[in-house]
């Protein structure tokens, strides 16, 4: 029954997303029912399609099945990953597709049976993704469901192939500043292809230094060529608004590149405009240098790949990358239901700069709205766009975007135009209830406020800071409407006690907030999370 409900999800997911474009293929590797096995052989398709997009669906579920540790899921935050091992001559080389650290278990469930679906824009690994291959993924700590979704059509351009510029694995910060591993050398860019882009994902550990370096030190890295600078970024995370919480552990805490239940950032660089095919230069990956304090002693686990593209297939071709509100999406679970402004994604997967777009939304059944965007989107550019609010107040869950007539012209791939999402319902307050917040102590209280504000973001209800251990009680009256409800904390660690503290100065751990609605004869109708590190937001309607 447990996996019945994971398919008809899924599925759902699926048909919402792929129901106006090609043919969909989906490659089950591991299920529910692997309890160990986390490696394995598994059949793709080989033949002359292709394919507009692959994403791969990781289901992470807790289950008392488990054999990481007692906990129904992992009781630490433990480090997994998706790896492609291919055959190259007399060798097996290691291709990481994803890189994913697993969140504190100790008191999360992953939605129970239905679990937590993490969703990978793999298109760019399809040389790999074909005939037999050998699949690895994920640890004990919780049961995992696999698939790849292959959707037929044609991509933005098509790659050609994939290489791995180090070898996949874990460098110690001093041997990589020092140049003693991860070496400059010569790289010959295929004379054949006409784009290329470098892929980065990187993530620290270890607690070594005054900073605990270099899971907690933020560090800039750097791409070479010719000793010149290609590209430069900082490798920090922030975790405040991490979607899985709470968790049992220091999870609120910002990090070199990962959080405890997410995927470790992925860096894109498009290198097409620094280079001509055929070039040879030499390549180097550099970090910046360690002070002598001990943390020359912490690790990076690294991820470095060039991708080598033919032409874009498009000249004018716009695609609605992804809907983050509404949504039902696991990721997107801090941001909905929403009452206000859909947000959605576009990308510009046509050749020419993508100027103008026409966008046409609503609900299924209901009145369209027209929104006409303009910008100035490279190829292969992204632009999160919000959208004017529309009317909520309907049965209809399917929220659908159609875009059209990109720089004024017939779009040339009109497959990626149309994509829908799920509308969550919000939850029904009366009209008259009291707001009750119970601050810290420790000076903790002055880094809370809230604010109460309406579907048009006219804030009604405010108090910018509380004093330490204050019981507020706030009487609220609203008329028929939406509304948004936010508490913040500046230092973005909520208002959970300092349990941090329990054994080196157990005298400030102190005690957890309280966050309650309750009715007008007190009767509690809504607990929010104490424990929600950046902010905590609750909707709902007036009826």
């Amino acid at each position: 029954m447990k996996k019945l409900i994971l398919i008809i999800i899924l599925s759902a997911i699926l048909f919402q997303l792929y129901a106006d474009i090609g043919d969909t293929l989906i490659v089950q590797t591991f299920t529910f029912n692997d309890i160990e096995k986390r490696r394995d052989f598994f059949e793709f398709p080989d033949d002359i399609r292709t394919w507009e997009k692959i994403y791969m669906y990781r289901t992470l579920k807790c289950d008392e099945q488990t054999k990481k540790d007692s906990f129904p899921c992992g009781e630490w935050d433990y480090s997994t990953f998706t790896l492609l091992y291919i055959p190259i001559g007399d060798t097996i080389e290691i291709y990481e597709l994803e890189n994913y650290i697993t969140p504190y278990g100790m008191g999360i469930d992953l939605n129970a049976d239905c679990g937590w679906t993490y969703i990978y824009d793999v298109t760019d690994y399809v040389p790999l993704l074909k005939g037999r291959v050998e699949v690895s993924s994920g640890s004990q700590s919780e049961l995992l469901d696999m698939r790849f979704v292959f959707i037929e059509g044609i991509p933005p351009r098509d790659v050609i192939s994939v290489k791995n510029l180090y070898t996949w694995g874990n460098y110690k910060y001093k041997e990589i500043a020092i140049d003693s591993v991860m070496q400059p050398f010569e790289l010959i860019l295929d004379p054949k292809a006409s784009g290329f882009m470098l892929r980065a994902r990187i993530s620290g550990h270890g607690h070594h230094g005054p900073r605990n370096c270099c899971e907690w030190a933020s560090k800039t890295h750097t791409y070479y060529a010719n000793e010149d600078v290609l590209f430069r970024w900082n490798i920090w995370k922030n975790c405040g608004d991490n979607p899985i919480y709470p968790q049992g552990g220091t999870w609120q805490f910002d990090r070199a590149g990962w959080c405890p239940g997410t995927a470790v950032d992925t860096y894109n660089f498009e290198l097409t405009n620094k280079v001509n095919p055929g070039d040879t230069i030499m390549f180097d990956y550099g970090i910046e240098m360690y002070s002598d304090n001990g943390e020359k002693n912490g690790m990076f686990r690294q991820c470095h790949q060039l991708f080598s593209y033919g032409k874009p297939n498009f000249n004018n071709n716009a695609e609605i990358y992804d809907i983050i509100a509404p949504s039902n999406k696991d990721a997107y679970s801090r941001i909905n239901p929403i009452c206000s402004n859909p947000e959605i994604v576009i990308r510009n997967s046509g050749k020419y700069p993508l100027k103008t777009l026409t966008i046409d939304y609503g609900l299924k059944t209901g009145g369209k709205h027209l929104y006409q965007w303009y910008g100035n989107l490279e190829f292969l550019g992204k632009e999160n766009i919000i959208l004017p609010n529309i009317d909520w107040q309907s049965n209809d869950s399917i929220f659908v975007v159609k875009i059209s007539n990109p720089n004024g012209q017939p779009d040339e791939y009109p497959n990626n135009n149309i994509m829908t999402s799920t509308v969550i319902k919000l939850p029904v307050l009366p009209s008259r209830f009291f707001l009750h917040i119970e601050a810290q102590g420790f000076g903790r209280a002055a880094e809370n406020a809230y604010t109460l504000s309406d579907d048009v973001g006219c804030i009604l209800y405010l108090k910018d800071h509380f004093e330490d251990n204050e019981i507020f009680e706030k009487l609220i009256e609203l008329p028929v409407g939406c509304y948004e409800l936010k508490i913040t904390d500046r230092k973005e660690d909520g208002m959970i006690r300092q349990w941090w503290y329990r054994n080196s100065q157990p005298e400030l751990v102190g005690k957890n907030g309280k966050i309650e609605i309750l009715d007008e004869n007190k009767n509690l109708l809504k607990k929010l999370k104490y424990d929600f590190a950046e902010s905590e937001i609750f909707r709902f309607r007036v009826e």
